[in-house]
């Protein structure tokens, strides 16, 4: 389904808007509110539902329905749930802008956001690759909590500045153009989170650049949420998720880095961190206290306490299970 003003699509506008939704029914109305009620010139607007199982898709729409103003909107559902990284490359590929904003089903934008972020990219002259906000946190009943800051990307510059440290980013306040997407191509489907990679990617091309104002009320609770639950087998299920999360990653930041000139400077660095990785994810299957103990001692050339610290969490959430009887002691 396409909504479109009176006036037809036109022109291929200057930003697009790729809004993703899941499962976020209580949510949408008002995220896609603020889109709609985006101030500036005429924009490219992708509402999108990543086959949400309960209202999403329907609270979206009527959101959208009887849509009379500047912006050409259009309104797609993915048949099967592809996840976030997927998404996005299907949002990419049906957008027509030069400079992509991400949105989330859950988070609002204020009216000024794209205006004010394409007038700092043009005051550039258009040469940073992505454009950071601050955001404001919300709480789940829509509460305000003040701001909460991002870093000043333009203090990044080389390979040893973001080995030094990565820049504390938030992707719901990113913007980032079409051409720096186009050179790296379409993210690995199982990547979960695009934040720090398309940082990456922009500070090894064309830069970045941060605009001191909270443009986005980023709602807490979403899908970065974390478990409440302190049990050793609560905290071994969220290690095995996240560990999933950063092999995607890093191979995501391993692939974008052959195409950079940074190849050279950041890939013994990122293999040291893909091994920690594969560790992890080794005695997380490991079948029995005997392959837990072989696994730790067969990775001699990972940090001792960093190494032992991920071998105690997963013998105690063996453990936890064994107590349990989810899995027989052997």
């Amino acid at each position: 389904m396409t909504t479109h003003p009176d006036s037809g699509p036109g022109p291929a506008p200057l930003a697009s808007v790729l809004f993703l939704a899941f499962n976020q029914e209580t949510t949408v109305r008002g995220a896609v509110a603020s889109i709609l009620a985006q101030a500036g010139p005429p924009i490219d607007i992708i509402l999108s539902d990543d086959a949400s199982t309960d209202g999403t898709f329907e609270a979206m729409a009527e959101a959208a329905r009887g849509y009379t103003g500047p912006h050409h909107v259009t309104l797609r559902r993915n048949p099967a749930n592809v996840g976030i990284g997927e998404h996005l490359n299907r949002l990419v590929a049906a957008s027509r802008g030069e400079l992509l904003f991400v949105a989330a089903g859950d988070d609002e934008s204020e009216p000024h956001r794209v205006e004010t972020v394409l007038r700092a990219w043009q005051a550039g002259g258009c040469r940073a690759d992505l454009v950071a906000s601050h955001l404001t946190d919300m709480d789940v009943g829509g509460g305000l909590h003040g701001p909460l800051a991002v870093d000043d990307l333009s203090r990044w510059r080389t390979a040893d500045d973001w080995l030094a440290r990565r820049p504390h980013v938030i992707g719901a306040g990113h913007a980032w153009t079409r051409r720096v997407f186009d050179h790296f191509g379409p993210f690995e489907p199982d990547t979960a989170y695009e934040d720090q990679v398309m940082a990456f990617r922009a500070l090894a091309s064309g830069g970045g650049i941060t605009v001191e104002e909270p443009l986005v009320r980023y709602r807490r609770g979403g899908v970065s949420a974390k478990d409440p639950s302190s049990s050793a087998q609560s905290r071994l299920r969220r290690t095995a998720i996240q560990n999933r999360r950063h092999l995607a990653e890093i191979r995501q930041l391993m692939k974008d880095a052959s195409r950079t000139q940074w190849a050279s400077r950041v890939t013994g660095p990122l293999t040291q961190e893909w091994q920690k990785q594969v560790y992890v994810e080794r005695l997380l299957g490991a079948d029995g206290t005997t392959a837990l103990v072989r696994t730790f001692l067969d990775q001699a050339g990972i940090p001792f306490s960093w190494r032992l610290r991920k071998f105690w969490a997963a013998f105690r959430g063996r453990a936890w299970r064994q107590v349990s009887g989810e899995i027989p002691s052997r």
